[in-house]
């Protein structure tokens, strides 16, 4: 028999974490983006849409805008983005973009009722009141929020003035998400973004002030100068604010990847240990402060409508994180952005002539996508369901494909008897569940159904043997 697990639980153990302290591919995207084909064009992501006016289910639809604009460079930061300020790149940005509305409302006729829009960046709230309401109304011109419908948007504190959050709320936006990092002013110099706390905490106020429906905040450790009293005079502050949700995000020192990290000093990085003492600290506040993990990193207040969903095992995991709404198929807009269709992930180029190029012909801008193997769709579902309920029922997994589930992940039921062993799962004939002591390494867990990480383990270590 199914059961739900039990929610508010959560234990740090430090040595097993340190034991499992490396690089995690982001697994709401599976697979990953390294994996897309760039042979394959707009024809794929047009022939899925074509498909959804096929037979009466249809999933819901989501909107992703990508605005890459960004006054100055953090150096932590690892999105395509472009540091301007001209109003004209701008200007001709949004132009783009309402042209690629245009053509993706063309692809789906009828079938215009989204679920959830979101603005994200770089730093969106660069755009001015004007250039936000016309891609607004571009967007429903074609399209249609539901009437419980999340229209978000990112939201840097320091672009905001007197106002500014109550012309969002007016423009339709009803949830804000603000990067917060860290108040500390050393740790700021260093990573390249100053940001007055005032600012921060009155754009928190202004938001509950104007009923937005959730405010979500950012903040990261591992950020080089930074240590635990720092943080956590970071931490008092932001939950003395009452924000709905806060997420704590692991900072990866990848300077042979991200340009802009290679001006931060290693030196200046704290240690694995004080990263883990951060971690373990800020879990305790949270939790003593009647904030409920909802799984990686996120946590949101007891009264949030995610940890309702949590409890109900209705929560889902999309691009943008944890969310109420269902799976949706995901229309990608803007340079470097990705989009999901039916079985099919996408990308856009994330050259910005190219981008443009392609749009002055009326094409959408697609520069490579990938469709899914039953197999691909498979582990994704295994693994989302860990992610969102912490209990994997191997039964509702052979409900949805044909398999037997310890016989088709032989290998892996094999493998995860050593996370058994450390106390971070439990296993049984009928279902996985993730231990209070596993979730926070819930995507090491994830990463033993990553067949795509397997093979090239494998390759590797043959190519090393030669």
């Amino acid at each position: 028999m199914y059961s739900l697990n039990p929610i508010g639980t959560l234990e740090a153990d430090l040595d097993v974490i340190r034991r499992f302290d490396i690089k995690m591919p982001n697994y709401p995207l599976y697979p990953s983006i390294d994996y897309f084909i760039d042979t394959f064009d707009a024809s794929a992501h047009e022939n899925w849409a074509e498909n959804r006016k096929i037979g009466g289910a249809r999933r819901p639809l989501s909107i992703y805008a990508h605005i890459p604009f960004c006054r100055s460079l953090c150096f932590y930061y690892k999105h395509n983005h472009i540091n301007t300020n001209k109003k004209a790149d701008i200007e001709k940005y949004i132009s783009f973009l309402l042209r690629e509305i245009k053509l993706q409302k063309e692809l789906f006729q009828n079938d215009t009722s989204v679920e959830q829009v979101y603005f994200g960046g770089g730093t969106p709230s660069m755009l001015n009141e004007d250039q936000l309401y016309r891609l607004i109304s571009g967007i429903y011109q074609y399209f249609s929020l539901t009437k419980n419908g999340e229209c978000a948007i990112e939201v840097d504190p320091r672009l905001t003035k007197n106002g500014s959050i109550s012309i969002l709320r007016e423009i339709g936006f009803n949830s804000i998400t603000l990067s917060v990092q860290d108040f500390d002013c050393e740790v700021q110099q260093t990573a390249h973004r100053n940001q007055n706390e005032d600012d921060t905490l009155r754009v928190i106020h202004e938001a509950q002030q104007e009923k937005f429906n959730s405010i979500n905040i950012g903040l990261a450790y591992g950020l080089p100068k930074q240590n635990i009293d720092k943080f956590d005079r970071t931490l008092e502050k932001i939950i003395n604010a009452r924000p709905n949700r806060i997420s704590l995000v692991n900072y990866i020192h990848l300077p042979e990847n991200f340009k802009a990290q290679r001006r931060i000093k290693v030196k200046d990085s704290p240690l694995t240990e004080a990263k883990l003492e951060i971690i373990r600290h800020a879990i305790n506040q949270l939790t003593k402060h009647e904030y409920v993990h909802i799984g990686i990193n996120h946590f949101a207040r007891h009264d949030d409508k995610l940890v309702v969903a949590l409890q109900q095992g209705r929560l889902y995991l999309n691009f943008q994180g944890y969310s109420t709404h269902v799976d949706c198929d995901l229309i990608g807009l803007g340079v470097s952005a990705i989009g999901s269709i039916g079985p099919t992930y996408s990308q856009n180029y994330c050259d910005f002539d190219q981008y443009y190029h392609k749009l002055k012909q009326n094409t959408l801008p697609i520069m490579r996508s990938l469709k899914l193997t039953t197999d691909d769709l498979l582990r994704r579902l295994v693994m989302h369901m860990l992610m969102c309920n912490s209990i994997l029922s191997f039964e509702l997994i052979e409900t949805a494909f044909p398999i037997d589930f310890k016989h088709y992940f032989g290998t892996e039921m094999v493998e995860l008897l050593e996370y058994k062993k450390l106390g971070l799962v439990t296993l049984n004939d009928e279902e996985m569940t993730v231990t209070p002591k596993g979730r926070l390494l819930i995507c090491s867990i994830c990463m033993v159904f990553d067949k795509y990480l397997r093979e090239y383990n494998e390759r590797r270590i043959i190519t090393n043997t030669i």
